[in-house]
This record gives C-alpha cells, structure tokens and sequence, in this order.
C-alpha cells in the first residue's frame, strides 16, 4: 500500500508535469486531481496496486522519452487527459473499466471548458487501451497505448514487482483461475506480430517485453508464478522471449480451446 507521503510525492509530480505541458491552467488540473486521489491510489482504494499513480508517472516518463526522440504529439492536452482518466474507473472484475472511464472523463472535462474535439480524442484513446489496438490515423493514441504497455520491458525486477501487483488485484481469484488468465493473456500479447505500435516502442521495448513475457509464461504454464524467488531460476536473454513465443504458438488447438474455455469467466488486464 503506498504511504501517504508517497501520494503526497506522485502527486506533487503530476503537477508539475501538468504546469510544463498546460501552463495557465492549474486550477483545472486542481478540480480534477481529487478524482484521481480518490480512484488511483491504494492508500485510499486497497485494490489498487499497480493501477495507481506510479502508473501514471511510469506512462509519462515514456511519452518523455518519445518527446526526445524528436516525436511531436498533435494534440498533448488529450494526450495527457487519456493517460490521467485511462483507469480512473478501475474494478478488477469489470469487463467496462475502459467505457467507463472514457464516460467519467467526458463528465468531468467537458464542464470544466476543456475543448469537445480533445475530450472526445482522449476517450477514443483511452478506449483503446482496453486491448492496445492501433487507431486509425491517430500516432497520438499508439503513443499512449505504448506507454501503457511500457512496463513490459522494464528490468525483470520491476516486471517482477508489477506482476506480483497484478495478481494482489486479482486476490479474488484462486490461484488455478489466475494461472488460466494470465496464460491467456501472455499467449494473446505473445501471439501478437508486434506489441508495441511507435518506433521507440519498437525499438527500445520490443524485445525485452518478449523476454520478460516469455519468462513469466514457461512459470504459469508450469504451474508457478513470477515472484521474486523465482526470479533467478531463467535466463534473461531477449532470445527467450522469442522461444517462448514459438512455444506458445505451439500449443495445440485443443489445449488452448481449454485454456480459453476455461478464462471466459474471469476478467484480468494487464
């Protein structure tokens, strides 16, 4: 559970993120940032640890990152309004967490004079993110759903760290349940041609979120999980995540019909 001077501390960053990207509007950001304390954090929301405002700061630092590699967003205000709304409405066991924060997003922007067109960007956007789909003629909204998916190539530690809060999400679910999901989940990303969607996710995250995936597969196909014990028990070389995603290809259709089967009624997202 984050302490309350780490919200103090997020918080205060978030600001200032704001105020460098939307100078002149603090007292809109002011409205809304008690709605984001209220819904983000797991000081005040126990379920909430991994989607919570390390999040949001993780996803900003890798829009930094696209910003310095000379990528200029079109639209930054709805960039940033998908990222701070994308999971404002988070129930792990919802299959609507996406609609319905694109819907609060709108209730709250739209009277507070936040322009229609941005508004209505940001919640395509963050209707996106549900399962990291490419918008149409939209780079804005692949730049967001990398960064929503940027924590899959972090250091296996971290990845380690965010599974291991993922799961905490999901307590409501045995560990048979949970084990079947998140097979699912690994086997939909990993079966993907290319999971990341700009050049900087493809070239800096590509490979190290396949390793990462690739490691966290072979232990819930195995039975076990990713966990900080479990760490050192795989190579990390970027070729496994690789083999790993031929060896999920190789599931026959009978196997993966049953895992399927077996995940229709357990909502779990990444």
């Amino acid at each position: 559970m984050l302490s309350s001077f780490c919200v103090a501390a997020a918080s205060c960053m978030l600001t200032v993120r704001w105020q460098d990207s939307h100078p002149g509007h603090i007292s809109l950001l002011l409205a809304v940032l008690p709605v984001h304390l209220l819904c983000k954090t797991a000081v005040l929301q126990g379920n909430r640890h991994y989607h919570n405002l390390a999040h949001l700061m993780s996803m900003f630092d890798f829009i930094k990152r696209v910003s310095k590699a000379g990528i200029s967003l079109v639209d930054p205000a709805a960039v940033d309004w998908a990222v701070w709304f994308h999971d404002i409405v988070y129930q792990p066991n919802s299959t609507s967490n996406e609609p319905d924060s694109a819907k609060l997003a709108g209730k709250l922007l739209l009277p507070a004079g936040v322009a229609a067109s941005t508004v209505q960007k940001a919640q395509r956007i963050i209707l996106a993110t549900a399962d990291h789909h490419h918008l149409e003629g939209d780079a804005d909204g692949d730049v967001v759903v990398d960064a929503d998916l940027s924590i899959l190539c972090a250091p296996l530690q971290r990845y380690s760290d965010y599974a291991v809060a993922v799961r905490k999400e999901h307590a409501h679910l045995s560990d048979t349940e949970w084990a079947q999901r998140r097979a699912r989940v690994l086997k939909g990303l990993l079966d993907r041609e290319q999971l990341f969607l700009t050049d900087v996710g493809k070239a800096t995250c590509e490979a190290a979120a396949r390793a990462n995936m690739g490691h966290e597969w072979r232990l819930v196909f195995g039975g076990s999980q990713l966990t900080a014990n479990t760490i050192d028990e795989a190579d990390t070389e970027c070729t496994e995540g690789e083999d790993a995603a031929a060896s999920v290809s190789s599931i026959g259709p009978e196997s993966a019909a049953e895992l399927a089967a077996a995940a229709d009624a357990v909502q779990c997202q990444c």
